[in-house]
């Protein structure tokens, strides 16, 4: 029986069908017709986040004992854009005590002595964050853009999107390197490094100004650093101390220079989407054409996979054979496996489970 695994793209070209959303608790609208063609950078919706309220007591600022009196000094109307520390009440708006509003918003209502503001929420303003065509518009959502270019998926990311140009790390690594030792180049990049991430390596992004970091692994640990860092953080293999597979890293050393879409979505219990690195048309090789992406793919001879379970988590091979009958392994199971052979030449036997396609 064909057996069909997950699969974490990690080709040099394919045809790419990518999902540009605005967040789920936005409301907006789409500015881009289906069919039209995009950039990167271009604008394809726009959309605001609910706000928050802001009660502001002018009975307590000002010591009151009457609403009467309160409403005397508000020197505001329901309805009314006010800027942060603009006065809202007091006996004037040029001298003596007066009360400031905290943030930039909207009078909501007067009542009580009491002044309600909504913040001005940002808008946000989406980008198409890869260049291509719009192959459907989602009305209020965003849209469905399909390109060809290279794409990486990771496990898991810190839940921010960069685009910039893609540096693998010097030779020093990235820890080592400080001020003025830092080539211009990778000033403001997404920096790729085939070493676990360290506490130091976010000292050293925020330090530097990298836009993104691509790494294979980090301690748990680390988890709520990465996520309150100000740059895109991609994680290939998960959790824990894995180095970045030799396939992984190639790919991202033969994209080197190229500006890239670093997208560190975090999924969710119920998300399909992965964080991925998206490249466009990096240029192609004699003989070589798209592919396009194929859900339906069962596990063959001769297919790359990735193992996802220890004792061999995160390392690739091909696969050898598969075995129509379980095979007993050195834990003591007899499962259905596949026989893989890793790249200086061991030979192992792994649970189907454990494994995902890697590749097209």
């Amino acid at each position: 029986m064909p057996h069909y695994p997950e699969q974490r793209y990690a080709s040099r070209l394919m045809v790419i069908r990518r999902e540009i959303m605005l967040p789920d608790d936005a409301s907006g609208a789409v500015t881009i017709q289906e069919g039209k063609r995009v950039d990167i950078r271009d604008i394809i919706a726009q959309g605001v986040r609910p706000s928050r309220h802001r009660i502001i007591d002018v009975m307590a600022f000002f010591g009151l004992r009457k609403v009467s009196e309160a409403e005397k000094l508000i020197l505001v109307n329901a309805g009314e854009a006010v800027d942060d520390v603009q006065p809202l009440a007091g006996r004037s708006a040029t001298r003596g005590k007066r009360l400031f509003s905290p943030v930039r918003g909207i009078v909501q209502t007067i009542d009580q002595g009491r002044i309600i503001l909504q913040e001005m929420p940002p808008i946000i303003d989406l980008e198409a964050g890869v260049r291509g065509k719009i192959a459907q518009v989602i009305p209020g959502r965003g849209a469905i853009i399909e390109t060809t270019g290279a794409q990486i998926q990771g496990v898991w990311g810190n839940d921010k999107r960069t685009i910039a140009t893609l540096r693998v790390e010097p030779d020093e690594g990235i820890e080592n390197i400080y001020t003025d030792q830092l080539d211009m180049k990778y000033l403001g990049a997404i920096i790729v490094t085939r070493k676990p991430l360290k506490a130091l390596t976010f000292n050293v992004m925020a330090d530097q100004g990298f836009t993104g970091v691509i790494a294979p692994s980090m301690d748990y640990d680390l988890r709520e650093t990465a996520l309150k860092a100000n740059g895109a953080i991609l994680l290939t293999e998960g959790f824990g101390a894995a180095r970045m597979s030799r396939m992984a890293f190639n790919l991202f050393a033969e994209l080197d220079g190229q500006q890239a879409t670093l997208d560190a979505h975090q999924p969710g219990g119920w998300d399909n989407r992965r964080p991925e690195v998206i490249i466009n048309t990096p240029g192609t090789k004699a003989g070589e054409t798209p592919a396009r992406p194929n859900i339906m793919l069962a596990l063959r001879p001769g297919m790359t996979i990735r193992i996802t379970r220890e004792p061999y988590m995160g390392q690739t091979g091909k696969i050898l054979d598969l075995p129509k009958s379980p095979v007993l392994l050195e834990n003591g199971l007899r499962v259905l496996s596949a026989h893989i052979e890793f790249s200086g030449g061991e030979a192992v036997y792994v649970p189907l489970a454990n494994l995902e396609i890697l590749g097209r």
